[in-house]
């Protein structure tokens, strides 16, 4: 069937924009394959002023080469339904004419028609035998099949299943406020003489003696950012809220981490493991759960405090868990028993932000705090050319401070195994 005016007169016109659009896009490209819409000679031939001129002359080439694409593929298929159906209508009207032999009919013959035609088929009827197949006088072709066709429609499902990753683990454990200060400040009193005694008539009372510093927790910034391009988060509609969560989850994770192992050197938070007076206890001989009994002594008695969990690496908890007597019967409980993930009272908190062979107890409620100076805040912008090649730069940040008021009141152990 030969195409209408109409769809050649369009098919030029998509063939002369598309070259258009492919010369000057290749004008436009540098040396190591990014687009500079700055470039003279891409300027030239757009008739462009400028690089934000020549950006919007690019946008309305791309959208009228779009328009002409589902305009074709339209007229096209139009045209092949308007066969179909003239087709039908030739099959489904009425024969007058005995079948003597080939029927001569005005347009293309159909493949059934060609079968129909054929001496073997004739001779059947003729010998009034109803045939299962008939022996096509034609020559087929290759298959129409998915390897040589068009591929079937497809797409990315509704499941994303995240790649492993540490959770969010320990800031359920510390307590939080906020703060509109650049840096959270409090009195440590390093000094305290009780010199309280019994006095003799006319005695003289003894003196006390109490000396305070100030300290303070600066705040600290942590952010991420992503490039993304325009066409992704316009196409994809679930993807502007999926770096979201993706950017609001990697700072809180960092965070995470931040309050047990930060090193303290701005701009990094500093952690409970990197303050000077943080108690320890190696485990040396001791069984693990010893060693840790005796950290939470530590905290009691020279910190002055009260312990309210005990974290460990999750691998290291596993060999807590299964330890067994001399008897092969597990300290913790059966295997049919799910158990508790609590030692000597405390919840136990397994965590990887800790490094394997360490484990850490403390007063985290009673001596620590976290402070936001600023919640996460997501952001979109432009940076270098984004704007002309048509990418954005999702951001997100927050900023925090962490103190830790009694150094004593956390104790670590060390040689865990």
């Amino acid at each position: 069937m030969a195409e209408s005016n109409l769809l050649v007169e369009k098919r030029k016109e998509l063939d002369a924009k598309s070259q258009k659009y492919m010369d000057l896009m290749a004008a436009a490209t540098t040396e190591d394959g990014k687009n500079d819409f700055t470039r003279k000679d891409f300027l030239e031939k757009l008739g462009a002023s400028d690089a934000v001129d020549a950006k919007a002359k690019v946008d309305t080439l791309y959208a009228d080469i779009d328009a002409l694409v589902h305009l074709v593929d339209e007229l096209h298929r139009t045209e092949q339904l308007s066969g179909v159906k003239r087709i039908r209508e030739d099959l489904a009207r009425p024969r007058d004419r005995p079948l003597s032999g080939p029927q001569v009919m005005d347009g293309p013959r159909t493949l059934g028609q060609l079968a129909i035609e054929t001496k073997s088929f004739m001779q059947d009827v003729r010998d009034k035998r109803f045939p299962t197949r008939a022996d096509l006088d034609i020559d087929l072709k290759t298959v129409l099949q998915t390897s040589a066709g068009l591929q079937p429609r497809t797409g990315i499902g509704d499941v994303i299943v995240e790649k492993a990753t540490r959770p969010v683990q320990v800031l359920d454990f510390i307590p939080s406020d906020t703060t509109e200060l650049f840096e959270y400040p409090f009195m440590q009193e390093t000094t305290r003489t009780q010199a309280a005694a019994e006095v003799a008539e006319t005695g003289t009372y003894a003196e006390d003696a109490f000396a305070y510093t100030r300290v303070v927790a600066p705040v600290q910034k942590i952010g991420s950012q992503i490039p993304c391009t325009d066409e992704q988060l316009a196409d994809v509609g679930a993807m502007r809220a999926l770096m979201d969560k993706r950017l609001t989850f990697g700072l809180l994770a960092q965070l995470d981490k931040q309050i047990l192992v930060g090193s303290g050197t701005p701009p990094a938070i500093k952690g409970v493991l990197n303050f000077a007076s943080v108690q320890t206890v190696a485990r040396g001989g001791d069984p693990n759960a010893n060693a840790i009994f005796k950290a939470l002594v530590k905290v009691r008695v020279t910190g002055r405090a009260a312990p309210d969990v005990v974290m460990i690496h999750g691998l290291d908890w596993q060999q807590i868990r299964l330890a067994q007597n001399a008897n092969g019967d597990y300290q913790f409980g059966p295997p049919s028993q799910s158990g508790d993930n609590t030692l000597w009272g405390l919840p136990v908190l397994q965590t990887e932000a800790l490094t394997q062979g360490t484990a850490l107890c403390g007063a985290f409620k009673q001596y620590s705090l976290l402070l936001y100076r600023k919640g996460i805040e997501v952001q979109t912008g432009y940076i270098n050319t984004q704007f002309i090649i048509g990418e954005l730069t999702i951001r997100a940040d927050l900023r925090a401070a962490f103190a830790v008021y009694r150094d004593a009141a956390f104790c670590t152990v060390t040689g865990i195994s």
